[in-house]
């Protein structure tokens, strides 16, 4: 009965989210900042739940701001997170429907990382009479935009081909939830970092120094030994 009531909410609440827009920036640490957008239809806001979020350990706020349109309130949130764990942990979604998800952030052998994230729409149970009533009285389907920012090289992602952008190191992915009741959604890149040039420079020039010290301290230690060879020599 508990599941039950917890699901219905979770449905009454996504019935009112019209629209979700997220551009998120990742740093080579793993830290990162985003900018979050979402349309919600609703006759009140709550800004309260934005502070409760902003004060979780990790989490920066840098603005937000709160605007209505008609029925329609509008939410836009930026912040910045020291690690993909504090921007996990931002999401204390206790329904189905997550459309925030849980990202993964993995090395792999040959300077190779892959990206992934794991949003879910619904209970995951086809025969669920309650989720499809609800899903079937949906006159308008919310859209859900993810545009992700990477500092390394992109070599592969499940994003449409058009929505890769190699050059500036983008993806972009939009869902629709008309198509994605009791079923998830994946985003994966892999990534690959570029070759650290600059330390093997600055390992070379420090071999280069390393055995020219080596070479002058041999030198005047032969030197020093001549001198003082010719020095004994002298007195005798």
């Amino acid at each position: 009965m508990k599941r039950l009531a917890l699901l219905i909410l979770t449905l009454f609440a996504l019935a009112g989210c019209v629209h979700y827009d997220e551009e998120l920036w990742l740093n080579h640490d793993g830290s990162g900042r985003a900018k979050l957008r979402l349309i919600h239809r609703s006759p009140y806001e709550n800004p309260e739940e934005i502070v409760r979020k902003s004060s979780l350990p990790g989490i920066t706020l840098q603005r937000y701001d709160i605007q209505r349109k008609g029925a329609d309130a509008i939410y836009t949130m930026e912040f910045k997170f020291k690690s993909v764990e504090a921007f996990n942990n931002i999401n204390d979604q206790l329904g189905a429907a997550d459309f925030w998800g849980r990202i993964t952030l993995n090395k792999e052998p040959g300077r190779r990382i892959t990206f992934k994230r794991r949003i879910a729409l619904g209970s995951q149970e086809s025969d669920d009479d309650f989720e499809n009533i609800f899903s079937s009285m949906q006159t308008e389907n919310p859209v859900w935009k993810y545009k992700l920012h990477v500092p390394w090289k992109i070599v592969s992602s499940n994003a449409a081909p058009e929505n890769i952008d190699l050059k500036n190191r983008t993806i972009s992915w939009s869902f629709d939830t008309g198509a994605m009741w009791n079923k998830t959604e994946l985003m994966t890149v892999e990534l690959k970092k570029s070759f650290p040039w600059l330390l093997v420079v600055i390992g070379g020039i420090v071999f280069i120094l390393a055995v020219f010290l080596v070479h002058w301290l041999f030198r005047f230690a032969k030197k020093s030994h001549l001198i003082e060879r010719l020095t004994h020599h002298h007195e005798e």
